[in-house]
């Protein structure tokens, strides 16, 4: 597998290695908790056996937040290099993003590169990896942001619901607080939307082959399997760990992942009593529109907000859900228990 790493600060990070003695403190291991804002890092974790590969970002000061970020199809850690970065030096966090392993460059005729796979339960393994490695190395972590975009709320759904059966060193939650941003959360509508494009739209007909292979076939083939990869089929779990609050936000006119499925989750978790803040995203306004439903029919000009690229810190949904992002972390806004906001 090619991987297009920045400068490695660490080679490989082994789970396994880390000192025994270092007991409920966790071990010292400055180098990556602190001062490393000027560039992401290149991380390597043993998961399973495997290698699990990822980029952090550590601020000038011992971080007391960590964020996991969790990429969406046909992206990997790189597409989160810049939003780390400004993380860590703006927000004081450590900033953490993995490949998902299994994930793959394919290298297409005119020399372009798609990444490809949709590799959410390894991604999930990897996320849960990647959170205990640096709770346990940098124990001025207080607390861990789990924010996952489009396919990334498929993997963070899953890690979130890991870790009803992990903890911290310490024995606190693994996750304090999950973003799911556009997210696919159900892998069967996820699938059937994209079984619907793939005659016309090449995207759409590789996330279909993909989510087949991460499967083993069809949802006919396959139907528990199908059940068990989405989110909302999770939901005790999720109530289970220990999250103290859920940020959904989602484009009306999302053209990748349907709206109704953050509707969904947004029901799911109401229900258990678990805190949720949802905001719905209505216009573009001046940031770009992203993929939307009705572009689909040619109408390119449309005022409404589609779905976002993840790279972006202009498209109304990421601002939406950064801006949240850093109202809890900076400025400690908490989460109502049940909140449904418009972003016009």
């Amino acid at each position: 597998m090619t991987r297009r790493l920045l400068p490695l600060v660490l080679v490989a990070l082994l789970i396994g290695a880390l000192p025994a003695s270092a007991g409920k403190k966790g071990p010292k291991s400055s180098l990556m908790c602190r001062d490393t804002v000027d560039e992401a890092q290149a991380l390597q974790l043993d998961v399973n056996g495997e290698p699990a590969t990822g980029r952090f970002a550590a601020p000038k000061q011992k971080p007391t937040t960590l964020v996991v970020f969790a990429h969406g199809y046909g992206h990997d850690s790189d597409s989160w290099v810049d939003h780390m970065k400004k993380a860590a030096a703006e927000h004081g966090v450590l900033a953490v993003a993995m490949d998902y392993r299994g994930t793959y460059e394919q290298r297409n005729e005119d020399g372009s590169v798609t990444i490809r796979g949709w590799f959410v339960k390894e991604g999930a393994e990897d996320l849960v990896a990647a959170t205990k490695f640096f709770r346990k190395a940098c124990p001025s972590i207080k607390q861990t942001v789990l924010f996952g975009v489009s396919m990334g709320g498929n993997a963070s759904g899953l890690a979130l619901a890991k870790a009803s059966e992990e903890t911290a060193y310490d024995g606190t939650a693994l996750f304090d607080y999950w973003f799911n941003v556009e997210g696919a959360v159900n892998a069967v509508e996820t699938y059937a939307g994209a079984s619907a494009l793939a005659p016309v739209n090449e995207f759409a007909a590789n996330a279909k082959a993909d989510i087949e292979q991460e499967l083993g076939g069809t949802p006919a083939d396959n139907p528990e399997g199908y059940r068990d990869l989405a989110v909302v089929s999770h939901i005790d779990e999720i109530a289970d760990s220990g999250v103290k609050g859920v940020m959904v936000v989602h484009a009306l006119e999302d053209g990748l992942v349907p709206y109704n499925q953050s509707r969904e989750i947004v029901a799911e978790l109401a229900a258990r009593q678990i805190p949720v803040e949802s905001y719905t995203v209505g216009q573009k306004g001046d940031g770009e529109s992203g993929t939307t439903i009705t572009g689909y029919s040619g109408q390119n000009a449309s005022p409404f907000a589609g779905h976002a690229s993840e790279r972006s810190d202009t498209h109304i949904v990421m601002v939406t859900a950064f801006e949240r992002l850093w109202a809890l972390v900076d400025d400690e806004v908490g989460f109502g228990m049940y909140t449904e906001r418009f972003v016009n």
